[in-house]
Order: structure tokens, then sequence, then C-alpha cells
């Protein structure tokens, strides 16, 4: 990996836990949430949250919660947890990391005079938090959001959008998660970087099934 940087033009990556560790707040959030709606006693531990909530199918948050624990109003509880994940944050605004090493990543990135864009499945307002808590992000060449797209990922809807803007770039991207993998893979004009560690619920199923250039624990191998 000693020529990445030289060998591309535009770096991709996904917003949580690719970039910045969020991922414990989504999980904490939605924990609340669904005891709230199913009683103190419900319980989802991190691994079996992970295989619930990523997927490489459209809508399983939806299906889970409608059709295994039995919620018809997806759309207030999605609402909610939205809601409860900001203040999350917001609470815990100065403990909030980078994945290790992906900062000092994305400035040599911009030492090299290479761009980058962020493509989250997440709101508007999310992103921005994390620009305005990191003020490099907003270096980066565009920004893509749940807003400006039909489908979230796993559709490729959102890397589509990204090769219609950069149509001269030789592309690689990044992605946490089976999700983001399925989304980015799908497309086929980006070489894919697995980010994650062996823990991850998903992880031998991703190595196994799709087209990867590399798969790192964090940004200490690149760098």
């Amino acid at each position: 990996m000693d020529n990445l940087i030289n060998d591309f033009d535009l770096f991709v990556f996904d917003l949580d836990d690719t970039l910045i560790q969020t991922e414990k707040y989504h999980y904490d959030a939605w924990c609340s949430i669904l005891k709230k709606y199913k009683g103190n006693h419900f319980y989802i531990d991190f691994s079996s949250f992970c295989s619930k909530f990523h997927s490489n199918k459209e809508n399983s948050i939806k299906n889970y919660i409608e059709n295994e624990l039995n919620l018809n109003y997806y759309d207030k509880i999605i609402k909610e947890k939205h809601e409860l994940y900001m203040q999350n944050i917001n609470n815990n605004k100065n403990e909030i990391k980078w994945v290790d090493s992906a900062n000092i990543f994305i400035e040599e990135i911009l030492k090299n005079n290479k761009k980058f864009v962020i493509v989250s499945n997440s709101p508007k307002i999310q992103v921005e938090f994390f620009c305005e808590l990191f003020p490099i992000l907003k270096s980066c060449s565009k920004i893509y959001y749940s807003e400006m797209f039909i489908y979230k990922k796993p559709n490729p809807e959102c890397y589509l959008l990204v090769i219609k803007d950069f149509p001269n770039d030789k592309m690689i991207g990044f992605e946490d998660s089976i999700t983001g993998i399925d989304a980015m893979t799908s497309v086929g004009d980006i070489d894919t970087v697995f980010v994650n560690s062996p823990e991850y619920y998903y992880y031998d199923y991703i190595i196994e099934n799709y087209k990867l250039k590399y798969k790192i624990v964090n940004y200490k191998s690149i760098l």
C-alpha cells in the first residue's frame, strides 16, 4: 500500500465508524428507544445488533422492527432514535474519536493535492455535526447524505452519484459495514477497502463474498 495515495485521484469515505467512531452512540440510542417500546426487559447485545441493523438487504431495519419486534410505527421510532442519537453525540462530543489514524490519512490526502468525499446514510444534520466537530472534514470536495438519495445503502445509488459527479477520477473507497461494502462493490468502478476488525459480525462473510482491494483494521497500515 506504499503508493496508495499516488495511485488514486479521489478517496471516498463512509462516515460512521469508517472515519469517526460512532457506532456505540447509535447502539445506545437504539437500545433506549426499543426498551421504551418493548419494555425494560428488552436487550440486544452489540454483535446481535450489528447482525440486525447492518445488512446487505434493503429496508432491513424496518423489517426487523416491524416483523420481528412487531412494532408498527417505524417512522415514529426512527424519528425518536435520530433525536436521541443527536442528544447522545452532543452530550459526549468531547469523547468522540477518529477511527485510529483516519485524520492523519486525510491530512496526507490533502497534502498530496488529492480529493476526498464523504458518503453517508446519515441525515444532513448528523453529518454537519461531525464536520463542525472535526473541521478537516470540511476540506472534502463533496458531502453526500441521506436526504440526497431516494434509496439508502445497501442500494448503490449514492456511489453511482459519486461516479457521475467525478467521472474522470480513479477512485478508492472505504467502508466498515456489510451495508456499505455491498453498495460500494456493486458499482464496479470504486476499488474497495474494508475497514473493521475480525470481531465484526459480518467480517468473515465480507472477506469471502466481496471483491476487496484491501482489508484493514485502521489506517495505520496505510500510513
